[in-house]
């Protein structure tokens, strides 16, 4: 029995695989005596042995003896001195030489990265994994390198292949978590991560990486465990109390993610987005002047952004909010004076005519709605505005609405809004209903709509009456 001990450790030492298999069997002293002498007599096993016997020899090139000389008299001197790049013109000289080594380049690789001259080492460590193709180390350097610069597609094979050679650790199983998230690959990303956690569990960056891999795939119960633990270790961490707002979002928690973000906001963590959010929740909750007091304090934090902030004063002026509205646009031109474009002062004009229209101030929504025009014949929105505006008078002038209509429907982004308002005035007051119905359709295969659709049955019904 001792020797059938003996023989499984030097296999388990040096052929994993094999002793692998060993481990599955339920053998005795005879059965593995057999065994051994099967495995010993297969050459191809033996070669193996022999070679996983000897790893360095496997994952690192021999210098020759003439650059053993070089670098023992030369380099290894520099060194010790300041001026220690003064050693690439001798690595690059011995790298231009003939069946030089491998490790030459890799050596030449580092000086280049540790100067910042990434590019020539990247190109130094291609030149030593193409020469030598076990390169474990030189593997490593580039997964590095693409790591560095994001360049994840780039990073995945060096860093695939380094472990595979042996460089098995928690930053490179890390390294995979983070290139299988940029490539949306969330389950091998969580496996990666939790891979690197069981290597390095003091590492928050992979327990921070973990719970992110389970926001995106929506597993919030587990995400917000994951972060209660994070708090527990840094509770002034205002990026976790953010995440932990969005696990309240995701498992419809809303108010429970309001408390937080207040949280957040007290500690002076806040910025734009989270603002939005907390904005957001009161306005679902119909707490517009609650919410319209977050927007304006989001309109100042860091992080502001036009897009998202004109949504909010869209959403705003949706629900009658429309003297906080016209405040929000002045603020919304004030905060963005230096960057905001033709095209966002054109939505931001729609939006105003649009709210005095609706406060029946026509005459003032028409004088901008038409200043519009002539900037930009081709603005969908203010062509509606404009067909709605004509369609609304005292006296609707119906011609030119549907003219308005007409042309917006010409423009792709306005187009089922536009087909959707000319149906309308052709319902009402005109009750021509089968030309509606054609109209309503073609909103329909623009982008469909329940909404639409249940008018569509209903204009269709009177159309068959009639």
């Amino acid at each position: 029995m001792k020797k059938l001990l003996i023989l499984i450790t030097v296999v388990s030492l040096c052929v994993p695989l094999h002793a692998q298999k060993i481990r599955q069997l339920t053998i005795d002293t005879q059965s593995a005596t057999d065994l051994a002498a099967k495995m010993w007599a297969d050459p191809d096993y033996r070669k193996e042995f022999i070679s996983s016997c000897d790893p360095l020899q496997s994952i690192e090139p021999e210098f020759s003896n003439e650059e053993k000389i070089v670098l023992r008299d030369e380099v290894a001197p520099i060194l010790n001195s300041p001026n220690r790049q003064d050693a690439v013109p001798i690595l690059l000289e011995l790298s231009n030489r003939p069946n030089a080594s491998a490790g030459i380049d890799f050596l030449l690789g580092d000086f280049y990265l540790k100067s910042n001259r990434t590019g020539q080492a990247e190109s130094s460590y291609l030149l030593a994994v193409k020469k030598f193709p076990n390169y474990r180390m030189a593997w490593q350097r580039l997964g590095t390198i693409y790591m560095i610069a994001a360049d994840y597609e780039s990073a995945l094979k060096p860093i695939t292949r380094s472990m595979e050679l042996g460089e098995v650790n928690g930053d490179n199983y890390g390294y995979l978590g983070v290139i299988y998230m940029a490539m949306e690959d969330y389950v091998s990303a969580e496996t990666a991560f939790r891979n690197a956690l069981l290597m390095k569990p003091e590492d928050n960056r992979w327990r921070d990486s973990l719970f992110k891999t389970m926001l995106l795939q929506e597993r919030y119960e587990e995400a917000g465990a994951i972060l209660k633990a994070l708090l527990q270790r840094e509770p002034n961490n205002g990026e976790y109390w953010k995440y932990l707002a969005n696990v309240y979002v995701g498992t419809d928690r809303p108010l429970e993610a309001a408390e937080v973000l207040e949280i957040c906001d007290r500690m002076g963590t806040s910025d734009a987005q989270s603002l939005e959010m907390l904005a957001t929740i009161y306005f679902n909750h119909t707490l517009y002047d609650v919410a319209y007091d977050v927007y304006e304090r989001a309109l100042n934090a860091s992080g502001a952004r036009f897009e998202l902030l004109f949504n909010s004063a869209n959403a705003l002026a949706v629900v009658g909010e429309y003297e906080n509205t016209l405040t929000f646009v002045a603020n919304l031109r004030q905060r963005f004076a230096t960057s905001i474009d033709k095209s966002d002062e054109m939505k931001l004009l729609v939006l105003e005519a649009s709210v005095k229209r609706a406060l029946g101030e026509l005459d003032e929504a028409a004088e901008i709605l038409e200043k519009i025009i002539v900037e930009d014949p081709m603005n969908g929105p203010a062509l509606i505005e404009l067909g709605r505006y004509y369609k609304n008078l005292d006296k609707p002038d119906i011609p030119k609405a549907i003219s308005m209509f007409e042309k917006a429907e010409k423009i792709q982004m306005s187009a089922a809004e536009a087909f959707l308002e000319h149906a309308s005035i052709l319902v009402s007051p005109m009750k021509r209903y089968r030309d509606a119905v054609e109209l309503l359709h073609k909103a329909q295969e623009i982008e469909y709509k329940q909404s639409v659709q249940d008018y569509l049955e209903k204009v269709q019904r009177a159309a068959n009456r009639y």
